[in-house]
């Protein structure tokens, strides 16, 4: 392969060589501009289709938008002066359902719709025009949800009244037709709603109703729906925590009952209640004293003793008091000073929210249970799922047979789809194969006649006594393009195939000019 390759190589080396310097500058002009109008084409290619996602922007929807996009990962550009926002086509309607589904933006916005007006068109006509165009633009923004198969959105605007006052607002009603066994959540409805809401100036959430084609009232249900839980006082973060805790919980458990009694054979639900306060917990702890040190003073104090003579004086009469010499007398006291030091340890817990304070968890297995089996799965669960009974967890098992009622329904529904599509199938392959048979029919019948009306050629030997002449490859050529050359009577029918192909106006007048002088 290589010595091809550099054979390859030489060969068109030895050919630059061989030619002028006129042909090569060619050749490099050439070869330059080939090589501009290839990059030119590639950019073309490759650079994205930058369509109008939402137009006639807030400053403050703008950067909504801005800022989602690019957490998204969606590249966008701006023009209008930041009052439109342009996103790649293959993006526009997801990137549309996925900023309502989040409430973005928060205020009424601008669709792209297609300025297609006439003249002599009054303003009501105009007006309802656009409101055609924005609702075929809902519509296909609203079928690339997933699970969507077609949708029909009407919106109902009030003409305006006096003094350009509405008497009423505006509402909107969305159909969807969805695809079988599919089922939105409250999340994509919401952003439905949204995403027509926001659409429509003075139109609000509230006022546009879903309803899919089994005529469920999709958005009552996310009405009634709230964010948050006005009982227990959560908001839309915190349910969503405590969902996701329950899920991956349920997951755990589930995973692990499919491995030990088979995939489905076992329902597990998990209620876990959190607590989202956070709080900090101080605590000190003494321990052993310990003897640091100890300072012991000793004080010491003398009196010498004295006679005492005379009698108490005053108003009272006077007795002699006579007493005896005393001595010299001592005292001596000790202080003691201990320091002790105590072993204390001191602790600083901060709890976090979101730490379950009650959990309970309920297990249906597709089969009745014994007493030991309900008590050994119990305790699998329990383990699995990390079931605390200090702070109230209950598990609950149940052993009974599954209704697979409605299972067995949907299956048999499914299979009667599946009949009737293979049904079509069949009837389209026998309806294709007898259209092949009679074009195959039609074109041997076809064939058989042109080989009756051409005569075969005949070839006459040639005489004994005749003098055979010898032609010449010229004379035989020209005796073949003789044989060749069509008639007056051909060249009359193919002139005529023509102009009725052509022009068969022409050619029904020719036919009947020509009738008429039979005639």
């Amino acid at each position: 392969m290589n010595q091809r390759v550099k054979e390859f190589g030489q060969k068109i080396l030895q050919w630059w060589k061989r030619q002028t310097l006129t042909q090569r500058l060619r050749f490099g002009v050439l070869a330059a501009l080939s090589l501009s109008v290839l990059l030119v084409l590639i950019n073309w290619v490759t650079s994205p289709n930058w369509q109008p996602l939402y137009t006639n922007l807030s400053p403050r929807s703008a950067g909504q938008i801005t800022t989602q996009l690019t957490q998204m990962k969606v590249p966008y550009q701006l023009a209008n002066q930041g009052r439109t926002v342009l996103v790649p086509k293959s993006h526009v309607d997801q990137v549309r359902v996925d900023l309502a589904d989040l409430n973005i933006p928060s205020s009424t916005v601008g669709m792209p719709q297609p300025l297609n007006f006439s003249l002599g068109e009054t303003n009501q006509e105009i007006t309802l025009t656009q409101l055609a165009d924005l609702e075929a633009t809902l519509a296909q923004t609203i079928n690339s949800i997933q699970g969507v198969h077609t949708s029909r959105v009407l919106i109902n605007q009030p003409p305006p009244q006096l003094f350009g006052e509405s008497a009423a607002n505006p509402t909107a009603s969305v159909f969807l037709n969805l695809n079988p066994g599919v089922s939105l959540s409250p999340s994509q409805v919401r952003g439905i709603m949204n995403l027509v809401a926001h659409s429509v100036a003075g139109l609000t959430p509230k006022e546009v109703t879903v309803v899919d084609q089994a005529g469920t009232l999709l958005s009552q249900n996310v009405l009634n729906s709230q964010p948050g839980s006005t009982i227990t006082g959560t908001n839309q973060a915190e349910l969503t925590a405590e969902d996701q805790v329950d899920n991956q919980i349920a997951q755990n458990v589930t995973s692990m009952l499919d491995q030990v009694l088979g995939p489905g054979a076992a329902v597990v639900r998990v209620n876990a209640s959190l607590n989202f306060n956070q709080s900090t917990i101080h605590s000190t702890q003494y321990g052993k004293s310990v003897l640091s040190s100890q300072q012991v003073n000793t004080k010491t104090s003398s009196q010498t003793g004295t006679a005492a003579t005379g009698g108490a004086g005053g108003n009272t009469p006077a007795y002699p008091v006579t007493t005896g010499a005393v001595g010299p007398s001592k005292s001596q006291s000790n202080t003691t000073t201990s320091h002790w030091l105590v072993d204390t340890t001191s602790t600083r817990q901060v709890v976090p929210s979101g730490s379950i304070n009650r959990m309970t968890v309920a297990v249906a297995v597709d089969k009745p249970l014994s007493t030991a089996q309900s008590a050994s799965l119990k305790s699998l669960v329990s383990s699995a799922a990390g079931v605390n009974a200090a702070r109230g967890d209950v598990v609950t098992i149940l052993g009974q047979p599954f209704n697979r009622s409605q299972v067995n329904q949907a299956l048999k529904q499914m299979a009667q789809a599946q009949r009737m599509q293979q049904i079509h199938r069949d009837i389209l392959e026998g309806v294709l194969a007898l259209l092949g048979v009679i074009l195959a029919v039609l074109l041997w019948r076809g064939l058989s006649r042109l080989r009756r009306s051409s005569p075969a050629p005949t070839f006459e030997p040639a005489m004994a006594g005749a003098p055979s002449q010898s032609l010449s490859v010229s004379d035989l050529l020209n005796e073949i393009r003789q044989s060749k050359e069509p008639t007056a009577a051909e060249a009359a029918k193919g002139h005529l195939e023509e102009m009725l192909q052509k022009d068969p106006e022409s050619a029904a007048r020719l036919i009947r000019a020509w009738i008429q002088e039979d005639e």
